[in-house]
Protein backbone atom coordinates (compact mmCIF):
# COMPACT_ATOMS: atom_id res chain seq x y z
CA UNK A 1 0.00 0.00 0.00
CA UNK A 2 1.73 3.05 -1.10
CA UNK A 3 1.23 6.85 0.00
CA UNK A 4 -1.04 8.93 -1.99
CA UNK A 5 -0.71 12.15 -0.51
CA UNK A 6 -3.79 11.71 1.32
CA UNK A 7 -2.18 11.04 4.94
CA UNK A 8 -5.46 9.60 6.23
CA UNK A 9 -5.80 6.82 3.95
CA UNK A 10 -2.68 5.33 4.83
CA UNK A 11 -2.35 2.19 6.92
CA UNK A 12 0.29 1.32 9.06
CA UNK A 13 1.62 -2.21 8.77
CA UNK A 14 0.75 -2.66 12.44
CA UNK A 15 -2.74 -1.75 11.48
CA UNK A 16 -3.32 -3.79 9.06
CA UNK A 17 -2.45 -6.89 11.01
CA UNK A 18 -3.92 -5.88 13.88
CA UNK A 19 -7.29 -5.88 11.73
CA UNK A 20 -5.83 -8.90 9.71
CA UNK A 21 -5.95 -10.98 13.18
CA UNK A 22 -9.69 -9.34 14.18
CA UNK A 23 -11.32 -10.90 10.59
CA UNK A 24 -9.25 -14.05 11.35
CA UNK A 25 -10.15 -14.64 14.60
CA UNK A 26 -13.96 -15.17 14.77
CA UNK A 27 -16.55 -17.67 13.29
CA UNK A 28 -19.03 -15.77 14.22
CA UNK A 29 -20.82 -14.38 10.92
CA UNK A 30 -22.77 -11.51 12.92
CA UNK A 31 -19.34 -10.57 14.92
CA UNK A 32 -17.98 -10.41 10.95
CA UNK A 33 -20.97 -7.93 10.27
CA UNK A 34 -20.86 -5.96 13.13
CA UNK A 35 -17.51 -5.56 15.29
CA UNK A 36 -14.97 -6.26 12.44
CA UNK A 37 -16.69 -4.05 9.44
CA UNK A 38 -16.39 -0.70 12.56
CA UNK A 39 -12.78 -1.71 13.13
CA UNK A 40 -12.52 -1.54 8.83
CA UNK A 41 -14.52 1.87 8.85
CA UNK A 42 -12.43 3.24 12.07
CA UNK A 43 -9.44 2.19 9.55
CA UNK A 44 -10.94 3.96 5.97
CA UNK A 45 -11.38 6.96 7.65
CA UNK A 46 -15.75 7.02 6.88
CA UNK A 47 -18.81 7.88 8.14
CA UNK A 48 -20.55 4.22 7.25
CA UNK A 49 -19.95 0.76 6.21
CA UNK A 50 -21.82 -1.99 5.43
CA UNK A 51 -20.86 -6.29 4.91
CA UNK A 52 -23.25 -7.38 2.63
CA UNK A 53 -23.49 -11.26 2.04
CA UNK A 54 -25.63 -12.69 -1.00
CA UNK A 55 -28.40 -14.94 -0.54
CA UNK A 56 -29.10 -16.66 -3.87
CA UNK A 57 -32.08 -18.03 -3.10
CA UNK A 58 -34.13 -14.59 -2.50
CA UNK A 59 -31.67 -13.20 -4.95
CA UNK A 60 -30.78 -10.21 -2.81
CA UNK A 61 -27.59 -8.71 -0.59
CA UNK A 62 -28.45 -9.18 4.06
CA UNK A 63 -26.54 -7.55 6.32
CA UNK A 64 -26.80 -6.65 9.96
CA UNK A 65 -26.51 -3.35 11.63
CA UNK A 66 -27.19 -2.63 15.56
CA UNK A 67 -29.69 -0.51 15.93
CA UNK A 68 -30.53 0.66 20.15
CA UNK A 69 -27.94 -2.22 21.10
CA UNK A 70 -29.59 -4.59 18.51
CA UNK A 71 -29.17 -6.61 15.78
CA UNK A 72 -31.60 -5.51 13.01
CA UNK A 73 -31.11 -7.49 9.00
CA UNK A 74 -31.16 -5.17 6.15
CA UNK A 75 -31.68 -6.29 2.82
CA UNK A 76 -30.68 -4.59 -0.56
CA UNK A 77 -32.27 -6.26 -3.81
CA UNK A 78 -29.40 -7.30 -6.63
CA UNK A 79 -30.41 -4.77 -9.17
CA UNK A 80 -28.91 -1.55 -10.73
CA UNK A 81 -31.41 0.58 -8.38
CA UNK A 82 -28.52 0.21 -5.93
CA UNK A 83 -24.90 0.94 -5.75
CA UNK A 84 -24.08 -1.72 -3.67
CA UNK A 85 -26.43 -4.53 -6.03
CA UNK A 86 -24.73 -2.77 -8.93
CA UNK A 87 -21.34 -3.83 -7.58
CA UNK A 88 -22.42 -7.48 -6.70
CA UNK A 89 -24.34 -7.92 -10.32
CA UNK A 90 -21.18 -6.34 -12.22
CA UNK A 91 -18.46 -7.71 -9.05
CA UNK A 92 -16.97 -4.76 -10.03
CA UNK A 93 -15.20 -1.70 -7.93
CA UNK A 94 -17.76 1.18 -7.67
CA UNK A 95 -16.00 4.00 -6.47
CA UNK A 96 -18.81 7.40 -6.42
CA UNK A 97 -18.38 10.99 -5.40
CA UNK A 98 -21.55 11.79 -5.16
CA UNK A 99 -24.58 9.27 -5.44
CA UNK A 100 -26.97 12.44 -6.51
CA UNK A 101 -25.31 13.52 -9.39
CA UNK A 102 -26.87 11.41 -12.46
CA UNK A 103 -24.24 12.56 -14.77
CA UNK A 104 -21.46 10.77 -12.74
CA UNK A 105 -23.75 7.46 -12.63
CA UNK A 106 -24.45 7.35 -16.29
CA UNK A 107 -20.76 7.45 -16.93
CA UNK A 108 -20.78 4.14 -14.97
CA UNK A 109 -23.39 2.81 -16.48
CA UNK A 110 -26.63 4.10 -18.25
CA UNK A 111 -28.57 1.75 -16.37
CA UNK A 112 -27.30 2.92 -12.90
CA UNK A 113 -29.80 4.45 -10.43
CA UNK A 114 -28.77 5.42 -6.74
CA UNK A 115 -32.51 4.90 -4.54
CA UNK A 116 -32.85 7.85 -2.35
CA UNK A 117 -35.38 6.39 0.03
CA UNK A 118 -33.02 5.47 2.45
CA UNK A 119 -32.05 8.95 2.65
CA UNK A 120 -35.20 10.38 3.07
CA UNK A 121 -36.62 8.39 5.33
CA UNK A 122 -33.52 8.43 7.79
CA UNK A 123 -32.40 12.05 6.77
CA UNK A 124 -28.90 10.86 5.73
CA UNK A 125 -27.17 12.68 3.08
CA UNK A 126 -25.07 9.64 0.54
CA UNK A 127 -22.53 11.60 -1.15
CA UNK A 128 -19.04 9.87 -1.80
CA UNK A 129 -19.60 5.41 -2.08
CA UNK A 130 -17.13 2.71 -2.44
CA UNK A 131 -18.41 -0.94 -3.43
CA UNK A 132 -15.64 -3.57 -3.51
CA UNK A 133 -16.88 -7.10 -3.80
CA UNK A 134 -15.70 -9.83 -1.97
CA UNK A 135 -14.72 -12.87 -3.83
CA UNK A 136 -15.30 -16.85 -2.88
CA UNK A 137 -11.55 -18.07 -3.79
CA UNK A 138 -13.33 -21.60 -3.12
CA UNK A 139 -15.96 -21.71 -5.47
CA UNK A 140 -14.84 -18.59 -8.18
CA UNK A 141 -18.57 -17.06 -6.90
CA UNK A 142 -19.14 -13.69 -5.13
CA UNK A 143 -19.70 -13.91 -1.58
CA UNK A 144 -21.13 -10.36 -1.23
CA UNK A 145 -19.44 -6.99 -1.74
CA UNK A 146 -18.32 -4.29 1.07
CA UNK A 147 -19.67 -0.98 0.96
CA UNK A 148 -17.84 2.02 2.41
CA UNK A 149 -19.71 5.73 2.60
CA UNK A 150 -19.19 9.60 3.05
CA UNK A 151 -15.20 10.17 3.47
CA UNK A 152 -14.06 13.43 3.32
CA UNK A 153 -12.37 14.55 0.45
CA UNK A 154 -13.63 10.98 -1.21
CA UNK A 155 -12.22 7.61 -1.62
CA UNK A 156 -8.80 7.31 -2.92
CA UNK A 157 -6.66 4.91 -4.94
CA UNK A 158 -4.98 4.00 -1.05
CA UNK A 159 -8.94 2.89 0.12
CA UNK A 160 -9.14 0.90 -3.16
CA UNK A 161 -6.41 -0.95 -2.15
CA UNK A 162 -6.76 -1.35 0.88
CA UNK A 163 -10.45 -2.79 0.98
CA UNK A 164 -9.52 -5.03 -1.80
CA UNK A 165 -6.76 -6.46 0.27
CA UNK A 166 -9.02 -6.55 3.21
CA UNK A 167 -11.93 -8.08 0.81
CA UNK A 168 -9.99 -11.13 0.23
CA UNK A 169 -9.47 -11.85 3.57
CA UNK A 170 -12.99 -10.98 4.30
CA UNK A 171 -13.93 -13.27 1.98
CA UNK A 172 -11.95 -16.10 3.73
CA UNK A 173 -13.26 -15.46 6.94
CA UNK A 174 -16.75 -15.24 5.52
CA UNK A 175 -16.62 -18.81 4.33
CA UNK A 176 -14.98 -20.09 7.71
CA UNK A 177 -17.38 -18.61 9.89
CA UNK A 178 -20.69 -20.16 7.20
CA UNK A 179 -18.95 -23.22 7.49
CA UNK A 180 -18.98 -23.49 11.33
CA UNK A 181 -22.37 -22.40 11.42
CA UNK A 182 -23.28 -24.98 9.21
CA UNK A 183 -21.68 -27.55 10.89
CA UNK A 184 -23.52 -26.50 14.10
CA UNK A 185 -26.49 -25.73 12.32
CA UNK A 186 -26.55 -29.60 10.81
CA UNK A 187 -25.52 -30.96 14.14
CA UNK A 188 -29.02 -29.08 15.78
CA UNK A 189 -30.87 -30.38 13.27
CA UNK A 190 -29.95 -33.93 13.79
CA UNK A 191 -30.67 -33.29 17.62
CA UNK A 192 -33.89 -31.76 17.08
CA UNK A 193 -35.47 -34.47 14.51
CA UNK A 194 -33.67 -37.27 16.83
CA UNK A 195 -36.57 -38.28 19.20
CA UNK A 196 -38.73 -38.43 16.20
CA UNK A 197 -37.29 -40.48 14.04
CA UNK A 198 -39.69 -43.81 13.51
CA UNK A 199 -38.91 -45.12 10.17
CA UNK A 200 -38.39 -42.58 7.23
CA UNK A 201 -37.11 -39.00 6.90
CA UNK A 202 -36.55 -36.82 4.09
CA UNK A 203 -35.09 -33.07 4.60
CA UNK A 204 -36.32 -30.26 1.98
CA UNK A 205 -34.99 -26.70 1.65
CA UNK A 206 -37.93 -23.92 1.37
CA UNK A 207 -37.98 -24.60 -2.45
CA UNK A 208 -38.88 -28.29 -1.75
CA UNK A 209 -35.64 -29.64 -2.90
CA UNK A 210 -34.68 -32.68 -1.20
CA UNK A 211 -31.77 -31.90 1.20
CA UNK A 212 -30.75 -35.14 2.67
CA UNK A 213 -33.03 -38.41 3.41
CA UNK A 214 -32.65 -41.77 4.65
CA UNK A 215 -33.20 -45.60 3.36
CA UNK A 216 -36.84 -45.59 3.97
CA UNK A 217 -37.12 -42.71 1.15
CA UNK A 218 -35.62 -45.11 -0.83
CA UNK A 219 -37.87 -47.67 -0.55
CA UNK A 220 -41.09 -45.48 -1.00
CA UNK A 221 -39.48 -44.85 -4.59
CA UNK A 222 -39.88 -48.24 -5.12
CA UNK A 223 -35.97 -48.51 -4.72
CA UNK A 224 -36.01 -46.63 -8.41
CA UNK A 225 -33.27 -44.37 -6.99
CA UNK A 226 -30.53 -44.24 -3.73
CA UNK A 227 -30.64 -41.44 -1.48
CA UNK A 228 -27.28 -40.30 -3.18
CA UNK A 229 -29.91 -39.47 -6.74
CA UNK A 230 -32.86 -37.63 -4.98
CA UNK A 231 -30.48 -35.30 -3.74
CA UNK A 232 -30.84 -31.90 -4.84
CA UNK A 233 -34.25 -33.16 -6.74
CA UNK A 234 -37.52 -31.29 -6.22
CA UNK A 235 -39.75 -33.76 -3.54
CA UNK A 236 -42.82 -33.71 -5.74
CA UNK A 237 -40.98 -34.50 -8.95
CA UNK A 238 -39.64 -37.95 -7.21
CA UNK A 239 -42.98 -38.57 -5.79
CA UNK A 240 -45.71 -37.42 -8.13
CA UNK A 241 -48.55 -39.16 -6.34
CA UNK A 242 -47.55 -36.28 -3.46
CA UNK A 243 -48.69 -33.81 -5.34
CA UNK A 244 -51.99 -31.67 -4.73
CA UNK A 245 -52.50 -34.00 -1.80
CA UNK A 246 -53.08 -33.06 1.94
CA UNK A 247 -49.11 -33.80 2.31
CA UNK A 248 -48.60 -31.24 -0.35
CA UNK A 249 -51.08 -28.62 1.30
CA UNK A 250 -50.08 -29.13 4.83
CA UNK A 251 -46.19 -28.59 3.62
CA UNK A 252 -47.01 -25.66 2.20
CA UNK A 253 -48.79 -24.23 5.56
CA UNK A 254 -45.99 -25.16 7.25
CA UNK A 255 -43.73 -22.85 4.97
CA UNK A 256 -46.69 -20.29 5.50
CA UNK A 257 -47.40 -20.78 9.28
CA UNK A 258 -44.19 -22.16 10.77
CA UNK A 259 -45.66 -24.91 12.65
CA UNK A 260 -45.89 -28.56 13.18
CA UNK A 261 -48.31 -30.51 10.98
CA UNK A 262 -49.35 -34.04 10.70
CA UNK A 263 -50.84 -35.39 7.10
CA UNK A 264 -52.55 -38.67 7.24
CA UNK A 265 -52.16 -40.65 3.73
CA UNK A 266 -53.29 -44.19 3.80
CA UNK A 267 -50.92 -46.61 5.28
CA UNK A 268 -48.67 -43.78 6.26
CA UNK A 269 -48.60 -40.57 9.01
CA UNK A 270 -46.26 -37.94 8.07
CA UNK A 271 -45.28 -35.31 10.56
CA UNK A 272 -44.00 -32.19 8.79
CA UNK A 273 -41.72 -30.34 11.17
CA UNK A 274 -39.97 -26.84 10.30
CA UNK A 275 -36.39 -26.00 10.99
CA UNK A 276 -35.45 -22.50 11.78
CA UNK A 277 -31.40 -21.39 11.28
CA UNK A 278 -29.89 -18.87 13.71
CA UNK A 279 -31.31 -16.34 12.40
CA UNK A 280 -34.88 -17.78 13.19
CA UNK A 281 -35.31 -18.14 9.34
CA UNK A 282 -36.96 -21.22 8.06
CA UNK A 283 -34.15 -23.41 6.72
CA UNK A 284 -35.37 -26.66 6.26
CA UNK A 285 -38.76 -28.62 6.20
CA UNK A 286 -38.21 -32.09 7.89
CA UNK A 287 -40.78 -35.27 6.70
CA UNK A 288 -40.84 -37.96 9.05
CA UNK A 289 -42.80 -40.90 8.03
CA UNK A 290 -44.26 -43.76 10.07
CA UNK A 291 -45.91 -46.69 8.77
CA UNK A 292 -49.90 -46.65 10.44
CA UNK A 293 -50.59 -50.36 9.48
Amino acid sequence: MKPNGNEGSIISKEKFFGILNTILSTLSIDEILTFVVEEIRKTIGCDRCTLYLINHERGELFSKVLQAKELVEICVPINTQSLAGYGAIKKTIVRIKDAYCEEELCSLDKELFFDKSWDLKSGYRTTSVLVVPIPDKTREELLGVFQALNKPGGFTDEDVDTLEQLGYLLGIAVNNALLYQKIEEEKGLREYIIDDIDEGICILNTRFNIHSANRFIEMMSGMRLSTKDIVGSNFFEIFPNFAQTEIEEKIRDVVDKGYRMTATLPMLEVKIIPYHDANNRLSKIILIFTRTQ
